[in-house]
């Protein structure tokens, strides 16, 4: 039984795929010249919008522009539709902006990708360069449009419209249009979207530059490069000689040096594509209540640290500000372990049923799933968020602030050895370990980014002037310190500001790093 997926994924090497790609929204342009008439691209019957939605829809897939359902910053118990700048094909936006030995060799190596892969699929080895390399122009220019990541503010991102209102400001593109097809389908029966629906605009700059350079480019370059990054995030499910070709691209932009072993990559699709049903296989197995117990104990007495750091070290603080900051810091909901709801088999094999696996059909596997998630977050809409509910992996390994429901959150698989250790051992092993990670995730709430959101989880500017002026006097003298760093192997000094306010996307929220000590005198 081992063996079977492998041999089925080697006998069909790149059909799956091809098969996708014939549907009409799907088609790749590049591919048109080599596989004849079924895969040939039309601009005249080519819609933008409808292969936004159905890359959205069926792949879970976010290309130029990103739609989520998440709580509305400043009315956290409702959940809004957002609209935001998708991802690039390389990580770093300063792959495509700068022309470091680094980022020369990260673009060389993803254009050779992006031309094989379509060689490999059946594109003319001529044809596929031309396009491709017009294709990787475009996303170089889409780069440098991208707000930069420093300038993603809390408030700069809360920019409230009605779809009425975005479609005047931006004609361009039909936005009731795009939000009803992804939000109105048969998985969501009851939504109705209109002209009046609310929606937060994140990025309304890089909107509008968006629609000039699509109307500044051919159709056919738009269509290559979105249906590249459709290729590009299926790769992986192929064949190997697929896999080989992405460890080559890989070894350039990551330092991967070996392929994933193809049961580990299965185990891992499995675990974060099913969460709740993994989670409650390991939750049985793996964790014990007097875990929770113990950690629960433990945050108290870091909240009770935090707190009394806050009354009596602090001294550039307002007290009025102070004393919001204590009730906030009173007001942290701690989540540990798993949601209760994953013990509820009723609710496990509700979601389960929605799926239909078959072991010969990794693909399309892959794809059931994928759309799956597509729709999960879409199904929140009109319905209040569940404040004292959390929805992380229990088999995480990580560690997570809310800012808009004001939670620090601990599952399962973050505790055990060497974060958390039983009671088997002093607990200052314990405070040692995890008790840093729960202070780091409480100040979170009082953060560069965190601070700006009150108890209740909505943003509100709680902190006075004076504050918030003492705050960004004290981080500088950090990021100055910081900055003097030099490497002098690489030539570099560490980048300054990024160095120090570090942020990572966690579950769809921006956090950035403050250490534990930053309330107290310096």
């Amino acid at each position: 039984m081992t063996k079977l997926p492998y041999c089925i994924l080697e006998e069909l090497d790149a059909r799956p795929m091809l098969k996708m790609l014939r549907q009409p929204e799907f088609r790749w342009p590049v591919l048109g010249d080599g596989l004849g008439r079924d895969y040939q691209w039309s601009q005249s019957q080519w819609s933008l919008l409808e292969t936004l939605v159905e890359m959205r829809n069926q792949h879970s897939k976010s290309v130029l522009i990103r739609l989520y359902v998440s709580p509305d910053d400043k009315n956290s118990s409702y959940y809004i539709i957002k609209l935001d700048q998708a991802s690039l094909s390389l990580s770093s936006r300063e792959d495509y902006t700068t022309n470091t030995s680094s980022a020369l060799g990260n673009r060389a190596a993803l254009l050779s990708l992006m031309v094989d892969a379509a060689v490999m699929l059946g594109a003319p080895k001529q044809a596929a360069q031309t396009q491709m390399e017009k294709a990787l122009d475009f996303e170089t220019k889409l780069a440098h449009i991208l707000i930069p990541y420093e300038n993603r503010t809390s408030e700069n991102m809360y920019n409230k419209y009605t779809l009425s209102r975005l479609q005047r400001s931006m004609p361009q593109f039909d936005w009731l249009g795009f939000v009803k097809a992804v939000v109105e389908s048969k998985d969501n029966p009851g939504l109705s979207i209109s002209s009046s629906e609310p929606v937060i605009v994140r990025t309304p700059k890089y909107f509008k530059d968006l629609m000039k350079l699509i109307n500044s480019t051919d159709s056919r370059t738009v269509a290559n490069y979105i249906q590249w990054r459709t290729v590009f995030s299926k790769i992986t499910t192929l064949s190997r000689r697929f896999l080989y070709r992405y460890l080559d691209f890989a070894r350039v932009t990551t330092g991967t040096t070996s392929l994933t072993p193809r049961w580990d990559k299965c185990v891992n699709y499995v675990e974060n594509s099913l969460v709740y049903a993994t989670g409650r296989l390991f939750v049985d197995k793996h964790f014990q209540e007097d875990k929770k117990l113990m950690m629960e104990e433990l945050i108290e007495g870091i909240r009770w640290a935090f707190i009394d750091m806050l009354e009596k070290e602090n001294d550039w603080m307002d007290q009025q500000t102070k004393n919001k900051a204590i009730e906030k810091a009173h007001a942290v909901l701690p989540k540990v372990g798993y949601p209760e709801f994953i013990l509820n088999d009723t609710y496990l094999t509700e979601d389960l049923e929605q799926l239909e696996f078959d072991e010969k059909d990794y693909y399309g596997n892959v794809m059931q799933t994928l759309k799956f998630i597509a729709q999960s977050d879409v199904s929140w809409l009109r319905r209040s968020v569940p404040r004292t509910e959390w929805f992380t992996n229990p088999t995480t390994v990580n560690a997570f602030y809310s800012s808009s429901t004001n939670q620090i959150r601990f599952p399962a698989g973050e505790l055990q050895k060497p974060f958390f250790w039983g009671k088997e051992y002093p607990r200052s092993l314990s405070y040692g370990a995890i008790g840093v990670i729960v202070g780091h995730e409480l100040t979170h709430g009082f953060d560069n980014n965190g601070r700006k959101y009150d108890k209740n989880g909505n943003l509100d500017q709680w902190w006075s002037e004076t504050s918030v002026a003492a705050f960004t006097e004290k981080t500088q003298c950090m990021i100055d310190q910081y900055n003097d760093y030099y490497w002098e192997e690489a030539g570099l000094n560490v980048r300054k500001q990024l160095s120090f306010l570090i942020k990572t996307f966690k579950v769809n929220m921006q956090i950035s790093v403050t250490p534990f000590w930053f309330l107290g005198a310096w």
